[in-house]
C-alpha cells in the first residue's frame, strides 16, 4: 500500500482549487473517487462487503486529513466518511463561482507580461492562470450547448 499522506498543496484555506485537484488525481489513481463523489456510499454494515468499504474509507479519509494543515485537519477527524469530510471542507473553501475571483484572475490575465522572465516561465504562468479560470468557471452545471459554447469562447480568449 502507497503512502496514506498527500505531501503536495496542502489545504491551507487559500488554495482550495489546488488542493482539490492534487486530491483527485491521487484518489482517482488509487481507484477510490467513488468515496469522494458518493457513487460508492456504505453498504449495510450487515453485508460482507461492509468491512472492505471502511477499510477503504478509512484510506481516504487519512489521505484527505493528512493533506491539510493541523489547524484545518482537526476540524474534520470526526467525520465518518471520506464524502463528508470532501463536502464540507469544498463548501468552506471553495470560492467556486465566485465573481470577485473570477474578476481577479481575468486582471492578472490581461495584465500579465513577460519582462525579464523567459518565454518558458512566462507561458507556463499564463497556462496556469488560465486553468485556474477553468477550474472556477465550472460548466457542470450547463447543459452541452451552452458548455461547448463557454469552452470556444474561453479559447479565443486564451489565443
Amino acid at each position: 500500500m502507497s503512502s496514506l499522506q498527500i505531501k503536495t498543496h496542502l489545504l491551507n484555506g487559500r488554495n482550495y482549487l489546488q488542493w482539490a485537484q492534487s486530491i483527485k488525481i491521487v484518489v482517482c489513481a488509487r481507484g477510490k473517487l467513488g468515496y469522494l463523489t458518493g457513487d460508492l456510499p456504505p453498504p449495510a454494515t450487515t453485508d460482507p462487503a461492509y468491512p472492505t468499504w471502511l477499510a477503504d474509507n478509512s484510506i481516504v479519509l487519512a489521505w484527505l486529513i493528512n493533506s491539510m494543515e493541523t489547524n484545518i485537519s482537526r476540524r474534520y477527524l470526526w467525520f465518518q466518511t471520506a464524502k463528508e469530510v470532501w463536502d464540507a471542507v469544498r463548501r468552506m473553501y471553495s470560492d467556486l463561482g465566485n465573481t470577485s475571483q473570477v474578476f481577479e484572475l481575468r486582471s492578472k490575465l490581461k495584465e500579465i507580461k513577460q519582462g525579464s522572465h523567459t518565454v518558458t516561465h512566462y507561458f507556463s504562468e499564463l497556462q496556469e492562470l488560465w486553468q485556474e479560470l477553468d477550474l472556477f468557471l465550472e460548466e457542470s452545471r450547463m447543459c452541452a450547448e451552452c458548455s461547448g459554447h463557454m469552452r470556444r469562447t474561453l479559447e479565443r480568449e486564451s489565443v
